[in-house]
This record gives C-alpha cells, structure tokens and sequence, in this order.
C-alpha cells in the first residue's frame, strides 16, 4: 500500500519529473478526468493509453470542481486518488485543482493527451464552449497530441451512479426520473440558448459585498469580548449587480439601472466587474455612499461572525435622483421585452417608480427582500401587478401575516392579489416550489448538498428563471432551471463568480444523465 500511495504526487512535482523523463527519451501520456466510480470502461481506456507511451499519469478534478449534481463526488479526491494508484500500470497520479486540464497539461507537457472513444463523438453544444477544445490547444502548445482510445463498449459513471447508487435521496431521484422522462438535456440548453436575444432592464439596488477574514485569538483581558485577527478581505458585487451578471449568462442585451452614492460610490470597481453584455446606467445620490455589507468571517471554517452594513436605515431617496429615474424609465422602459426587478427595500424602489414600472413594463418579473433593515416593512404586496414573482417562504408570511398556514394557500392569495401568472416560492434546503393556475404546484427539491455560502442563492435562482418564464417555458423546467443556478451559486463564497452558461448547461446534463 504504501508503494502505492508513493505514485500520488503534486502538479508541481510531476513537471519536474516529467522533465526528467523526457530527458531519457521517455513518452509521456496523460489521462484526466473525475473517475468517482472507476469500472471497467476506465481500467480498458487506462490500458490503451498507456500502449501509446512509456509513462502514464493520470490526474483527478479536485472535489470542489467537481459539478455533476448532489452527492457528488461520491468519493473524496484522496480516495480516488487512492484506487487508481492500485491500477498497475498507472506511474502517476495528482490531483488538479481546476475544473479543466489545461494548467496540468502545460505543466507535465504529456506527448499523448488521451480522452475517451465518447469524446470522439460527443455532439457539441452551441454556445457552451468546449472544454476538451481547450485542453487541446494547450497540448498543442507543448508539443504533444490529443488522442482517443477505441472501445466498442461505453461505460459512464454518471449513468451507473444514477441508476443504481442511492446519491440522491429519494424525493429528488424520483423528481430527476421524471424530468428524464419528460425532457432530455439537449432539449433544455437548446432552449436556454435562444434566451440571448431578450431586451431585459434590470433595476435595483447596488450592494458591494465585503467579506473580511479573521482568525480567533482569544478572550480580551479587559472585556469580555473574543478578539480577532484580521488577515484578508475581498469585495464582490451584491444587489442588482450579481443579478445582472448571473443573466449575462443568457442574454446579451442587458440594461442596469441602479443608484450609486456620489461619495465611495465604486463605480471603477462596478464598471471592471459588469459583464459585456451589461449597459450600466448609474444615478446618484448625495445623501450616502453605495451601500457595503461587510462580513466578518472566520478564515478556517468560512462562518459568518457578524455583519455591518453601512447604510442608513431612514434613507429616503433624493427627489432629483427619483425624477432621473422617472425620466429614463418613461423614454426607454417600452423598448424592453422584460424588466427585472431586484428590490432589497434600501430606497431606490420609490412609490412613483413601482406604479410607473406596473403600468408601464411590458412584463415584470419581481424579487421583493426581506433583510435586517427592512424586516416587516419591505413585502411583494406593495406592488399592484407583476408577471413572474420569486421570494421565499419568510418573505411570503411576511407579506401575508400569516405565519402558520400552508403555503400552497399564501401562494395563491398573492398570485391573486399581484395576477402573476407565475410564482416561485424558495424553501431553502427543501428546495422550491413553483405555481401557475394552469399547472398548479409543482415542487423541485434542492440539487446540492454541499454548500459553501448561501449568500445570494436567492438572487441566482431568481436571475435564470426570470427570462425562462417570459420565454413560456413549462413550470416544472422553470423551477429546476432556478434551482440549478442556486445549486450552483451556494458552492461559490460570495459571488466570487458569476453564474456561467456552460456551467448551467454541464449541470443540466449531468442531472439529466
């Protein structure tokens, strides 16, 4: 065993022997991949590649790239490090922290790249951009080749998880069974792809999230206080700005319009991490700076302290920056197909500016928040109409005053009260639940179980089905499309990233698999 576990070494390690290997007229083959179940399609794929060389090395995806759905890996990276390591003719083994093997490709510069014979033949995907297409350019880059081994019979993992491994738990195997049934993943991306012409505005308020790290050091001496020390912070865009960028993921016509504080108003900072696809139009407001939410974190674990926001909680909009906003709304808002609204109750949303967007926006899609300064008082039902309305379940009691009464009731009261004709309803680790008066309720439970930061998961599920339901597309695709992107948001800290349509699209198929 302990020869075995010798093979298991790092990138940087193996570059240096490859070197070395290389120098003694030795061909190097590199085989990548997740390999959580490995069977017998693996053992033959290892096996040919190996004929094409002397040495082989075989890399791994590190468990937090890893985004084939809930439950998994099945196994931690150690492990299946550990199993393939026990396959005789495998040199080397190291685990890639990266979700492609491109940066291991140009490290260890392999003469074979060796994929699977289902690479070979795997249809592309318009407007997901090949990963396999870039790993090729980077064995180009060194020298080397992509190559395919060739099997007549072709084993997936995924599928033989799905099918016969208990991952999921039971409401959400029979959930994904039906959703198979139904739809299949290149039916779905196909749809999600002709997204990208919608107009959409996306108006709201502007959050700069701060996240600062800090190590325990002890009780103080002379209060009874834990003191901290500081080590890093990073900033991320929050508010309206995740959500604008989580749609750039399915639209290229997006328009921003939000409110930015004159002083600190980090507009540099905003405009460097806008997508593209984003036209940005800021107002301003003399009265307070943008607002910043900063957390307190510790660095080993990622749990949140405390938290304090700077903003003030009797913040009333500038009459000036309220007819500005008037003002581009009655000259530009016919011209969009859809308008989002993003309302964290911070005093951008004015009385004038929700009747006018109700009256006037050709469809609505809202998300009315609940947070620490506007608990009670910021609810969906001071909104005459809407099309589409995503909040969660403390946010709909709110909205009702009622704290105890089924949900499928409070969703129709407001679904009556608002005349949307569709709601999402988020239950956080339950998942969602979706309703129309056509379909009724349709609940899909969540798609992960490995959470980093749920900060923001509202807002990504919000984003990607805003446009699904303008498009028509059916509840039950809207509420899993919604809970895709939250699925995949609450592996991120922070919105560290953006939602990403490739991202979406590997997930679809990997749940769909």
């Amino acid at each position: 065993m302990e020869g075995q576990l010798s093979k298991i070494k790092r990138v940087s390690s193996l570059a240096k022997i490859t070197a070395r290997l290389k120098k003694d007229g030795k061909r190097i083959v590199l085989c990548h991949g997740v390999f959580d179940l490995v069977h017998p399609g693996h053992v033959r794929h290892f096996a040919s590649a190996r004929n094409h060389g002397d040495v082989l090395i075989v890399t791994i995806t590190a468990d937090k790239f890893v985004n084939k759905g809930p439950g998994r890996p099945i196994f931690r990276q150690e492990l299946r490090a550990e199993v393939l390591a026990a396959i005789a003719f495998i040199d080397y083994i190291a685990i890639v922290n990266s979700g492609s093997a491109v940066d291991a490709i140009r490290k260890i510069r392999p003469d074979y790249y060796v994929k699977g014979p289902d690479y070979r033949n795997r249809k592309p995907t318009p407007s997901v951009p090949r990963k396999l297409g870039e790993e090729e350019k980077a064995v180009l880059s060194v020298g080397g080749q992509l190559i395919f081994t060739d099997d007549a019979v072709i084993y997936s993992s995924s599928k033989i998880i799905s099918d016969y491994l208990e991952v999921y738990p039971p409401r959400t195997k029979r959930f994904l069974t039906e959703m198979k049934r139904k739809y299949t993943s290149e039916k779905l991306i196909a749809d999600l792809t002709k997204l990208k012409k919608l107009k959409i505005l996306v108006i709201g308020d502007a959050i700069i999230d701060q996240y600062h790290y800090c190590l325990p050091m002890g009780k103080s001496s002379k209060e009874p206080v834990m003191v901290h020390r500081y080590v890093a912070d990073e900033s991320y865009m929050g508010g309206v700005l995740a959500t604008v960028n989580h749609l750039s993921s399915l639209s290229r016509n997006l328009t921003l319009l939000t409110v930015l504080g004159k002083k600190n108003s980090f507009r540099s900072f905003i405009t460097r991490r806008l997508r593209p696809q984003v036209k940005p139009v800021f107002l301003y407001q003399s009265k307070d700076p943008t607002i910043i939410k900063r957390r307190f974190l510790d660095l080993n674990n990622r749990q949140k302290l405390f938290q304090i926001s700077y903003l003030h909680e009797d913040f009333v909009l500038p009459e000036q920056t309220e007819k500005l906003i008037l003002g581009y709304l009655k000259k530009e808002l016919p011209k969009f197909d859809l308008v989002v609204v993003n309302d964290y109750g911070h005093g951008m949303m004015t009385p004038k500016t929700i009747r006018h967007i109700c009256r006037h926006a050709r469809y609505i899609a809202l998300n009315v928040q609940t947070n620490s300064a506007n608990f009670g008082f910021n609810v969906v039902t001071k909104y005459p109409r809407a099309d589409f309305v995503c909040i969660d379940n403390q946010e709909i009691r709110l909205a009702t005053q009622d704290r105890f009464s089924d949900l499928t009731l409070l969703i129709r009261s407001i679904q009556r009260k608002l005349k949307c004709s569709f709601m999402i309803v988020t239950k956080g680790p339950y998942g969602a639940v979706g309703y129309s008066q056509q379909a009724g309720f349709v609940e899909v439970p969540a798609l992960t179980d490995r959470i980093v930061d749920r900060v923001g998961a509202g807002d990504a599920l919000f984003a990607i089905a805003s446009p699904c339901v303008y498009a028509g597309m059916p509840p039950d695709v809207v509420t899993f499309m919604g809970n895709v992107a939250g699925a995949l948001k609450v592996q991120v800290i922070g919105n560290k990233k953006q939602i990403e349509f490739v991202d979406l699209a590997k997930y679809i198929t990997r749940l769909l698999k």
